[in-house]
C-alpha cells in the first residue's frame, strides 16, 4: 500500500459516483462504475462499500468544483489531522503528569500519522478512537462538572462517530461501546441512572446521521427502480457483507494447504458461484450461501479452524504489545482501576474482532493500534498521579 493512496478502484467509484449524480441529480448513485460491473450504466454507489465516502468526496468535488483525487487525498488527510488535534486538546486538558504526557504526545502523533499515512476508508478505525480516548478515558473529570460546553462535546462526540461509521462501519462503535461501559459501571456502583442521559446525548446524532443516509439511499434506490432495470443484476437492499469477509478470513493459512480458501474477494465470490451460478453478487442469498460454507469448514476441520484462530490472535497480541510498549511495565505494575479496565478492554476487545473474523491485516486493527497505545499514557498517568 502506497502512502497517502486511497485505493484506485475507490476513487474511480468516487469519480462513478459523482458522474451518476450530474446525470441524476440523485447522490448515491454512480455511472460508469466498472470496478463494480457497472460500465457505462447506473447503480447504487458504492455498492460493496460504506456509502459515507461515496456522498461527502462527490458532494465536495461538485461543490467547490475541484478534482476528485485532490478531494479525496485532502478528505482523508484533513480527517487525520482533525482527530490528532482533538486527541492532543485532550490529552493536555485531562492528563497532569509529565511522564503521561510525553508518552501521550508520542503515541498520538506516532499513530495518527500512521493511519495518514495509510489513509483510505481503513484510516477511520484509528483516528475517531485517537481522537476521543484522551477525553473519555478521563471520564470521572469530564463529568465532574456538567454545563453547557460539556453538553455540547457529548453531542460532538455523536456526530463524530456518526460521521465516521458512515465512511468506514463500526469505525466509532468502539468509542461509543467504552463509553456505554464504563456509565453503566458508574450507575451500578452509585445506584443512580441520571447521567445515562450522556448516553442518550451521544447516541441521538448517530441515529439522526444514519436517518439521513438512509433517506439518500432510499432515494436513489427508488430513482433505480423507476429509471432502471439494474435490480435484476445487483441486490438494491444491499447491506455490507459479513460472511464474504468471514469465510475469505479462513484463508489466513491457506499457504501449501488446499484445504484452505485463499485469502481473497475473488474466492469468496468464486465459492458462492460453485453453489449457485446466478447469485447476485453481495445480495442476502450470496451471504447465506457463504454462512453455510463458513460453518461447513468449521464442522469439517474444527483443529484447522481453531489453529487459524489462535495464529490470528498470535499476531493481535503482537500488535498489542508492541503499541502498548513501556506500558507493559505499568499493566503489572499497577493495580488497575476498574473503569480503566472496562473502558480500554472493551475497546481493544472489540477492535481485535475485526482480525480474528476477517483477516489481522493491519488496516484492520488501527483502532486496536490507539487503545493500546494510549493504554499505556493512562497506566503512566495512573502511576505517577
Amino acid at each position: 500500500m502506497k502512502l497517502f493512496q486511497t485505493m484506485p478502484c475507490r476513487v474511480k467509484s468516487y469519480e462513478a459516483a459523482l458522474n451518476g449524480f450530474e446525470k441524476t441529480d440523485t447522490y448515491l448513485i454512480a455511472f460508469n462504475d466498472i470496478c463494480n460491473g457497472g460500465k457505462e450504466i447506473l447503480i447504487p454507489a458504492g455498492y460493496t462499500d460504506y456509502v459515507g465516502s461515496f456522498l461527502y468526496i462527490p458532494y465536495i468535488s461538485n461543490t467547490l468544483n475541484l478534482n476528485v483525487e485532490i478531494v479525496t487525498t485532502f478528505f482523508y488527510i484533513f480527517y487525520g489531522l482533525i482527530c490528532i488535534s482533538l486527541s492532543l486538546l485532550g490529552l493536555y486538558r485531562f492528563y497532569e503528569t509529565k511522564p503521561a504526557l510525553i508518552h501521550g504526545t508520542l503515541s498520538i502523533i506516532g499513530i495518527g500519522l500512521i493511519c495518514i499515512f495509510i489513509s483510505d476508508t481503513y484510516s477511520f478505525y484509528g483516528l475517531t478512537s485517537l481522537g476521543l480516548i484522551t477525553w473519555w478515558s478521563k471520564i470521572k473529570i469530564l463529568l465532574k462538572k456538567i454545563d453547557s460546553k460539556r453538553l455540547i462535546f457529548f453531542a460532538f462526540t455523536g456526530l463524530l462517530i456518526g460521521f465516521s461509521n458512515t465512511v468506514r462501519g463500526n469505525s466509532g462503535t468502539d468509542i461509543f461501546l467504552s463509553i456505554s461501559c464504563v456509565l453503566i459501571l458508574y450507575s451500578y456502583i452509585n445506584r443512580s441512572f441520571y447521567k445515562f442521559y450522556i448516553i442518550i446525548l451521544i447516541l441521538a446524532p448517530i441515529l439522526f446521521i444514519n436517518y439521513q443516509i438512509d433517506l439518500l439511499k432510499n432515494k436513489s434506490r427508488n430513482y433505480l427502480i423507476e429509471n432502471t432495470d439494474v435490480q435484476k443484476v445487483y441486490d438494491l437492499n444491499f447491506v455490507r457483507a459479513i460472511w464474504h469477509n468471514a469465510y475469505y478470513g479462513l484463508g489466513y493459512l491457506s499457504i501449501n494447504n488446499e484445504d484452505v480458501p485463499e485469502p481473497s474477494d475473488t474466492y469468496s465470490v468464486k465459492k458462492a458461484k460453485e453453489i449457485k451460478p446466478d447469485v447476485i453478487y453481495y445480495s442476502k442469498e450470496y451471504e447465506k450461501i457463504l454462512k453455510n460454507e463458513y460453518f461447513n469448514f468449521v464442522k469439517n476441520y474444527p483443529f484447522l479452524y481453531i489453529k487459524i484462530i489462535f495464529s490470528k490472535a498470535g499476531l493481535i497480541l503482537f500488535y498489542f504489545v508492541f503499541f502498548l510498549n513501556i506500558g507493559i511495565y505499568f499493566l503489572f505494575k499497577n493495580k488497575l482501576k476498574s473503569e480503566t479496565i472496562l473502558f480500554f478492554g472493551s475497546g481493544i476487545i472489540f477492535n481485535s474482532l475485526f482480525g480474528i473474523l476477517a483477516e489481522p491485516d493491519y488496516t484492520y486493527l488501527l483502532g486496536l493500534f490507539a487503545y493500546s497505545g494510549l493504554l499505556g499514557t493512562k497506566l503512566i498517568e495512573d502511576y505517577f498521579q
